[in-house]
């Protein structure tokens, strides 16, 4: 059975057949080439398919990433116009002729056109002409310094209305680092401005208020001074009876002792005249002379006066020095000038307070007797203290009858850091009803005309200047005590920190009912 060959295979074949065998290679050549050209040519468009799909994939990305960037630009622009938009602030940019290239809203709503009118304008066409050249010259320095200009300026609206604005103006630059104009925030600062106006006003008045204050100070001080003064004056002539007694003791035996030797010494220069002639001293004194002497001798009892001269010369002079220590103490204790603050032992100072009233207080029947113990120096205006103190004194003494007695005593406060002195007296007392009213101005229970009624008033004055306090303890018919508490350094005094009851009255010092079994002590009147 024949096998039937296809119809392409067998044309093949039969041509093939019908060549010569030198075309048969020929034609197979080219069969060979034909077919890797096609090897060739497909593996080319494969490669070109597959290369346009890589340069596809490609431009796709670069695609996808310029539309990233794009959408990050216009999402941060829109962030931008946000910020700009939402600022309190009005906020521009001008180019380098002073054109303006963006404003937010709330810059163009203050100039009252929209933004499309408000772009390529200048300052000339929106503000009056002095202002606007004033803008004009504030862009020219920042561009010129490329600087920021910070300044709070007056500012005039398109509508008149002035106001006082806060500006920052700063040079604009390009990507490339060239300068291409200005940019500015300004916003109203006219409350503030004003505030600070009212502020240096303010303060202007208060140092007005402040020199008044200081001056009234001066005033208050110069009163109280004279305060004062005018106490020590009323006092001293309350005393003036016990002084003038103090004075004339010693002046009484002075005079005397004077007298004595006034007529002693005469009789004795005669006699020194009779036995020395100055023409002869050698010659002997006649009998004249003689009998002369014997009687002079007699007369005044030479021998005697020959031992009492010296006795009298000292009791003289001890009676000099009574007078001239009350003459100095009545000195230190009216006079006008207070000192400046000093360390001082108080000791001495009551003391001599204390013989200022012996006199007052003899006549009045009243003992005094001292107590001091040893003080260290306290640091205070002493005259005022002894002040204190002899006002203290002579309360007692009024307010003791006859036979009556009143003790000063001083001492340490180790707790304290501090003195105290105390004025016992066995007097009357303190009645209930005007213990509070003590320390009050022009206060007395002492009849019209004996009493100033300061005195307690200006002591307590005096003991607060120094920081210090008054205590008083009194029972009715046993006696009143009032005991004077001073820091050593009034700067650090415990009693500085207590704050007062009130700003326009004092803390009131303590008065309390005595106890019994206290030693009677003082009751002050005035």
């Amino acid at each position: 059975m024949d096998t039937a060959l296809p119809l392409g295979q067998g044309e093949s074949s039969s041509l093939l057949a019908a060549l010569p065998p030198a075309a048969e290679w020929a034609l197979l050549t080219v069969a060979i080439v034909a077919s890797a050209a096609a090897v060739v040519a497909t593996v080319a468009a494969r490669r070109a398919r597959a290369e346009t799909r890589r340069m596809d994939a490609i431009a796709g990305g670069a695609i996808d990433r310029v539309a990233d960037a794009e959408q990050t630009i216009d999402e941060m622009a829109a962030i931008y116009r946000s910020l700009v938009e939402s600022l309190p602030q009005s906020f521009l940019r001008k180019d380098l002729e002073g054109r303006f290239t963006f404003a937010n809203q709330r810059f163009c709503d203050e100039l009252g056109h929209p933004r499309e009118e408000v772009i390529g304008k200048t300052d000339f066409d929106f503000f009056p002409r002095g202002l606007a050249e004033k803008y004009r010259a504030d862009d020219r320095e920042v561009l010129e310094s490329r600087r920021m200009l910070d300044v709070v300026e007056r500012h005039v609206t398109p509508r008149g209305e002035t106001l006082h604005v806060q500006v920052m103006k700063t040079p604009l630059y390009a990507a490339d680092g060239s300068l291409i104009g200005t940019q500015a925030i300004f916003w109203d600062v006219t409350a503030r401005v004003r505030a600070e106006e009212r502020l240096r006003e303010t303060n202007v008045e208060l140092e007005c208020l402040a020199r008044s204050e200081h001056q009234a100070h001066e005033a208050l001080k110069q009163a109280q001074s004279l305060l004062v003064q005018n106490e020590k004056l009323a006092s001293l002539g309350q005393l003036v009876a016990g002084v003038a007694h103090e004075i004339n003791n010693p002046l009484s035996f002075v005079s005397n002792n004077v007298a004595v030797l006034e007529r002693d010494f005469v009789d004795l220069l005669r006699l020194v005249e009779l036995f020395a002639e100055p023409d002869d001293p050698g010659r002997a004194p006649g009998p004249a002379a003689v009998a002369e002497a014997a009687a002079i001798v007699e007369r005044v009892d030479l021998r005697y006066c020959l031992e009492n001269f010296p006795r009298l010369i000292e009791r003289t002079r001890e009676g000099l020095r009574r007078i001239e220590r009350i003459v100095k103490e009545l000195r230190l204790f009216a006079r006008v000038d207070e000192g400046e603050w000093n360390e001082v032992d108080l000791n001495p100072g009551i003391e001599s307070s204390i013989n200022m009233v012996k006199g007052y207080a003899r006549k009045k029947g009243v003992e005094i007797a001292m107590e001091l113990g040893a003080l260290p120096p306290v640091r205070c205006r002493a005259a005022r203290i002894h002040q204190v103190v002899l006002n203290l004194l002579t309360n007692a003494i009024d307010a003791c009858g006859d036979g009556g007695r009143v003790v000063v005593r001083t001492g340490t406060e180790a707790d304290a850091m501090g003195v105290r002195v105390d004025i016992d007296d066995n007097g009357a007392g303190i009645p209930p009803e005007i213990r509070e009213r003590l320390f009050d101005p022009f206060f007395t229970t002492k009849p019209l005309g004996q009493g100033t009624g300061l005195g307690l008033s200006i002591s307590y004055g005096i003991v607060r200047e120094h920081n210090g306090r008054i205590e008083v303890q009194s029972t009715v018919g046993r006696g009143s005590c009032f005991s004077i508490h001073l820091p050593l350094e009034p700067s650090r005094s415990p009693y500085a920190a207590r704050p007062p009851v009130a700003a326009a009255t004092p803390p009131r010092p303590v008065v309390e009912e005595r106890s019994p079994d206290i030693v009677p002590t003082t009751s002050p009147e005035s």
